[in-house]
C-alpha cells in the first residue's frame, strides 16, 4: 500500500501506447524517482536473539565485477548480456548451501526493465537467453515459480537505489510483507545489473 504505484494498475494498452524514454525503453521501463530513507540494523546472530523482532539472517553475499569492465557500464565487454550479476552470481551460490531452485522469493533490481530478466539469467534462475520467455510464462507472479519484487520495486514502490529490496526481503522472510509469499524462507537480493554489483542470500 506504501507503493507510489499502489492502486493505479497498468494495462497493456496503457504501456504499449506510453511514450518513448530512450528506445526501445518507454515511460513505465524506468523507475521512479523518489526520496526516501531506509535503514538495516545487522548484528551478531547471538545479538539478534536479544531484539525485539525476529532476526533474518544473511546466508552469503557477494560482489561482482568483470573483467572487462569499464566504469560504470559493461557495454565494452566481449558480452554486454553477461555482465557483473554473472561474476556475483558464481561467487554468492559457492558460498551458499543451497541453490537456485531452492528460493522462495526474490528481490531484483529494476531500475529498468531489461535489468530483470538479464539478472534472472545471470543469478541462474533460467537459462542464458530465456530470461525474457522465463518471465512471460508468469514464473514471476504471485503464486508462480519465484514471485519477485513483492514490494513494488523501483518502477512501482519508489527508487530507492535498491534499498528497498533489502527491507522488502527481510518483511517476506518475517511474514509481514503486504504481499507475502506463504511460507516463504529463502530471499535473494541484488543491486544493478550493468554496473558494479552486489547481491544477498537471506533466509530465516
Amino acid at each position: 500500500p506504501a507503493a507510489i504505484m499502489y492502486d493505479r494498475p497498468l494495462t497493456r494498452e496503457m504501456y504499449m501506447t506510453s511514450r518513448w524514454i530512450s528506445e526501445p525503453l518507454c515511460l513505465f521501463d524506468n523507475c521512479l524517482e523518489t526520496d526516501g530513507a531506509l535503514a538495516c540494523v545487522i548484528v551478531s546472530a547471538e545479538r539478534a536473539r536479544d531484539c525485539r523482532q525476529r532476526p533474518v539472517y544473511l546466508h552469503s553475499v557477494a560482489q561482482g565485477l568483470p573483467a572487462q569492465h569499464h566504469g560504470m557500464v559493461n557495454y565494452w565487454n566481449d558480452d554486454p548480456l553477461t555482465g557483473p550479476a554473472w561474476t556475483a552470481a558464481r561467487q554468492l551460490w559457492k558460498q551458499a548451501d543451497f541453490g537456485p531452485e531452492d528460493v522462495d522469493v526474490a528481490q531484483i533490481y529494476d531500475a529498468f526493465t531489461p535489468l530483470v530478466p538479464l539478472s534472472l539469467e545471470g543469478y541462474g534462475f533460467c537459462a542464458r537467453g530465456e530470461g525474457g520467455a522465463f518471465t512471460e510464462g508468469g514464473a514471476l507472479e504471485s503464486g508462480g515459480r519465484l514471485p519477485i519484487n513483492t514490494g513494488g520495486g523501483g518502477l512501482s514502490e519508489a527508487y530507492v537505489h535498491g534499498f528497498n529490496l533489502i527491507t522488502e526481503g527481510v518483511k517476506q522472510l518475517r511474514g509481514t510483507s503486504t504481499a507475502q509469499v506463504p511460507d516463504a524462507a529463502t530471499c535473494l537480493v541484488t543491486a544493478g545489473e550493468g554496473v558494479p554489483t552486489s547481491a544477498v542470500l537471506l533466509r530465516n
